[in-house]
């Protein structure tokens, strides 16, 4: 059987170097899954103003209103589709006593609708559009994601100039999302890291608002009066105050024009904004938090005080996080992980519009030595212990920082939403100031900050140490902006890519598959992409599923392979990815592998040959395997008082029974304990001999998409043509066998969780090649699927405020017939009866009144919408090239007859399968929660 690999801290090169965007003061940000006219006084729109040009910087051009309002287009003819983001520079710091969590509040309620636009996740579900909105310590943006489409961005542009100023902040509306917001507070009150979090975040600062949590307390989630929030949104949603960001496919002169018509008649107020004064003043002693919370794994965090993002010494800071936390270089990775005395650890995060915060981790297993672990992280922080950095390390870095500017570069739309997090900061081109900032650090700039910053006196732990004397660290007001960047150079454009509609008629266009010489399928899509970006998939397959599943180790090899190979070490192959400005990602299991990687056009074959060599000489290393297994039985162990833990744990004996499944059996769902028992008994030997006996390129196929290099069919012949194993099992598909599960009931009682969780499910005879299918696929996308015009959000989320989160899900298979559907969401421990309640008469009033043709309708749309969406990613066309391989099909005679046959579907067609497969009284129905709790 394949158990859980816990993922801890495994962040990639990427990832770390785009952190420098993130703010550590701040806690993750909160998103939202008689009304009152405030709108000042306009323009007629014929007098309306053009934006006014100001400045173009890294491909972004940013314009200006004459009401204020900042506007930055980064347009793209290689993406198919549009974002439009608008972001007030209005967060929890803005907040007051007794207001905590407004802003965040009022994020949700902007979305209840203005006067022209009544019911705007109508408007957004009539158009499928991908929309949400976020709320930080510095900022609140909303955002939304469609297919470049004219009248759509319109929309998009006129929506969000209205609901500036005409939003119904109405008290009906805050009476029902008020507990909808609850229920999010809840659910971050189950996440016992994020608590730590907070409560370190909340010590470290006596008087400034960052020591506050951006969702707020309980008590004014439920009380904040709706004056409050109606002056709150009259203050802060304004022109002056907010950036429209438009990236992705759009015409650039006809989006100037769109917005001067929807934002030019606005009006800048009269009355300045007021702005916050309030300074942390330096902290003269170590402070310490303990947090008790059942289930999770222990972890130690020390928090230190630093200065604004704008500060010249946030590039240093980032520069000693990531020498501090990259795997396998990062000193703390190196002492306290690969040392199995943590198993996990970094040093993370920045200041915000304000001195901030850098906070030091270690996870531990539940064994650890808590005091000992903590004053290792400790002495290797403030540098008391440890090597000193070198240069070598240093350059990696820069590398790094490099490589990640150019990602995030070659990806618009994913480059607003930083941007949007350094507006908050002050101002948008902080992130290249930075980028410039990066490659000058030194190891004495390293070296300096952290002895100005990392110091006792500075900091806050999970432990009270008192102190011999007073020591004061006082944070260094940042310089004003247009001094700190005038000196700013624009840095130097990615290579653009071609226009491309992932239409199927397109995609089948520029698609070829081949047989190699080996018999490896090759299937490849030519087209120009931004920064010459290239993707390839490998797809290996191998075994018997009986036998596969009996066998141990099966799901640890991919990690240990990145170890390195007897010709690329660890530290080696991560600095010449680097080099080769790509990515390797390597994910294995019982019946096979997928080896992901992303290059350029002419940096692709040479990884291919690094791939190639770890594939097939990994090292293996019995110190990796140790390290990992127990990183994984500490996730294991720390899962035992988790909701999805408990519930699946209660309902496994009834399915198992009901399937007639007994241990070894592929489809077999195994306990907790016994995922246990099997890591303990898997040895280094079991994952070499399952390598030794089963990968190979013996049933092999690859996907190649974007700009393809020259020599690319020789390349993958030399690399894996060869690559053969005469005694590797031939692969032999598990296909599950249709099983009806009998109606149950679980309810499992759960320690010191404030939300709670549902899952329905009901299983029947379908497969995705059913005239069935598409049918039964629109009818649950009605009921739970898209956004939050399903019947369940509006029911149980929009009218009854039961949860933050509710949906349903049909799983149907290419080659079994046995589906499920399944309904989950998460609610208060005392409201699930109520919660059961109103699914129940949901599913009733599905079955005897049917769906209705505006319903099927909007269904179609978003789900046609959502599988265009899908194909914008080169990633996923890969994949969906091998898929066709392996079925014999291409883009017309499966996407495009799906699609086809999707728009034929009529509601008499819906509602009789709907009929035909469900039963209402037929649901396993199984609750997790703290049910107990006053």
């Amino acid at each position: 059987m394949r158990t859980t690999s816990q993922k801890i801290f495994r962040l990639s090169l990427l990832a770390a170097a785009l952190a420098l965007a993130g703010c550590a003061n701040q806690l993750p940000a909160q998103e939202r899954p008689a009304a009152v006219a405030v709108q000042p006084a306009a323009k007629p729109a014929a007098l309306a103003a053009a934006p006014t040009f100001v400045r173009e910087l890294g491909g972004i051009r940013e314009y200006r209103l004459q009401s204020g309002l900042q506007i930055l287009l980064f347009p793209d003819e290689a993406q198919s589709t549009t974002t439009v983001n608008i972001t007030y520079r209005v967060g929890s710091r803005h907040e007051s006593q007794g207001e905590y969590g407004m802003a965040h509040l009022l994020e949700h309620l902007v979305f209840k609708g203005t006067p022209t636009y009544k019911k705007i996740d109508a408007e957004f579900a009539k158009r499928a559009m991908r929309t949400n909105g976020s709320t930080t310590v510095d900022r609140t943006n909303y955002f939304a994601s469609f297919n470049a489409n004219d009248e759509t961005l319109a929309f998009a542009i006129d929506l969000e100039a209205d609901r500036m100023v005409n939003s119904f902040i109405a008290k009906a509306d805050l009476d029902s999302e008020m507990s909808v917001v609850r229920n999010e507070f809840e659910r971050g009150e189950n996440n016992g890291m994020q608590v730590l979090a907070q409560r370190v975040q909340a010590v470290a600062n006596d008087w400034h608002a960052y020591g506050h949590s951006t969702i707020g307390p309980k008590s004014d989630i439920e009380n904040v009066p709706i004056e409050k929030l109606q002056a709150f949104y009259k203050r802060y949603y304004r022109p002056d105050n907010a950036t429209l960001l438009v990236a992705g496919r759009f015409d650039t002169e006809k989006t100037l024009q769109l917005i001067a018509r929807s934002f030019g008649p606005l009006v800048k107020p009269a009355e300045a904004i007021a702005q916050p004064y309030t300074v942390e003043p330096p902290q003269d002693g170590e402070r310490s938090v303990v947090v008790r919370r059942v289930g999770g794994q222990p972890a130690v965090v020390a928090y230190y005080h630093v200065p604004a993002i704008a500060h010249p010494d946030t590039a240093p800071l980032i520069v000693l996080s990531l020498l501090m936390s990259m795997q396998p270089s990062g000193h703390l990775y190196k002492e306290l992980v690969e040392t199995k005395l943590a198993v996990g650890a970094g040093l993370f995060g920045l200041g915000g519009y304000a001195p901030g915060g850098t906070q030091a981790m270690a996870v531990l297993p539940p064994d650890g030595d808590i005091a000992k672990i903590e004053q290792k992280l400790l002495d290797l922080v403030e540098g008391r212990t440890g090597k000193p950095f070198d240069e070598a390390e240093l350059k990696r870095v820069r590398d790094i920082a490099v490589l990640g500017y150019r990602e995030q570069m070659k990806r618009p739309e994913a480059l607003i939403q930083q941007i949007s997090s350094l507006l908050g900061a002050g101002d948008w081109r902080l992130m290249f100031q930075i980028m410039e900032d990066l490659p000058k650090v030194t190891l004495t700039d390293v070296e300096r900050v952290r002895k100005a910053y990392f110091r006792p006196a500075n900091r806050t732990v999970g432990r009270y140490l008192p102190a011999t004397e007073v020591e004061r660290v006082a944070i260094p007001a940042a310089p004003a902006l247009d001094e700190r960047l005038a000196q700013l150079q624009g840095p130097p454009k990615i290579e653009e890519g071609e226009r491309f509609d992932p239409t199927v008629q397109n995609l089948q266009s520029r698609s070829q598959r081949r047989t190699l010489a080996s018999g490896i399928e090759l299937s490849t899509l030519n087209k120009q992409t931004r920064g010459n970006t290239v993707t390839l998939q490998l797809r290996l397959r191998w075994g018997e599923p009986r036998a596969t599943t009996l066998a141990l180790g099966t799901d640890m090899i991919d990690e240990l392979m990145n170890e390195g190979s007897t010709n690329w070490d660890k530290q080696k192959l991560r600095d010449e990815l680097v080099r080769l400005k790509a990515n390797l990602s390597i994910r294995g299991g019982n019946q096979g592998a997928t080896v992901s990687i992303s290059a350029e056009r002419d940096t692709l074959l040479p990884v291919l040959r690094i791939a190639a060599d770890v594939l097939q000489q990994p090292l293996l290393p019995a110190d990796a395997f140790d390290r990992i297994r127990k990183q994984n039985l500490a996730g294991l162990d720390a899962s035992r008082q988790e909701l999805e833990t408990l519930r699946s744990e209660a309902t496994r004996g009834h399915v198992n029974k009901a399937r007639g499944t007994q241990p070894g059996d592929p489809d077999y769902v195994p306990s907790l304990e016994e995922q246990i028992d099997e890591l303990k008994r898997t040895t280094l030997d079991d994952a070499r001999k399952f390598y030794r006996d089963y990968w190979s390129a013996n049933d092999a196929r690859v996907a190649v998409v974007g700009a393809l290099p020259e020599g690319l069919d020789a390349a993958i012949e030399q690399a894996f043509g060869a690559w053969k194993k005469r005694q590797a099992q031939r692969f032999v598909r598990h296909v599950t066998k249709p099983a009806v599960i009998p109606a149950a009931r679980f309810d499992v009682q759960a320690k010191d969780k404030t939300s709670a969780m549902l899952q329905m499910s009901q299983r029947f005879e379908l497969g995705s090649q059913d005239a069935d299918y598409l049918p039964m696929l629109l009818a649950v996308h009605v009921l739970g699927g898209g956004g939050m015009e399903s019947r369940l959000s509006n029911r149980v989320r929009q009218q009854e405020g039961l949860s933050y989160g509710v949906g349903a899900g049909l799983q149907a298979d290419y080659f079994s017939r046995d589906a499920a559907l399944r309904i989950g969401g998460t609610f208060a421990p005392q409201n699930r009866e109520r919660m059961l309640a109103v699914i129940q008469e949901e599913l009733a009033r599905l079955t005897s009144d049917g769906i209705t043709e505006a319903e099927l309708s909007r269904a179609k749309k978003d789900l046609l919408e959502g599988w265009r969406q899908g194909r914008s990613s080169d990633g996923g066309l890969a994949s969906s090239l091998n898929w066709f391989a392996e079925i014999g099909k291409d883009w017309l005679s499966q996407d495009g007859m799906t699609e086809t046959r999707l728009q034929a579907v009529t509601v008499a067609q819906a509602n009789a399968a709907w009929k035909k497969l469900v039963r209402p009284e037929g649901f396993v129905i199984s609750t997790a929660g703290d049910f107990n709790r006053k």
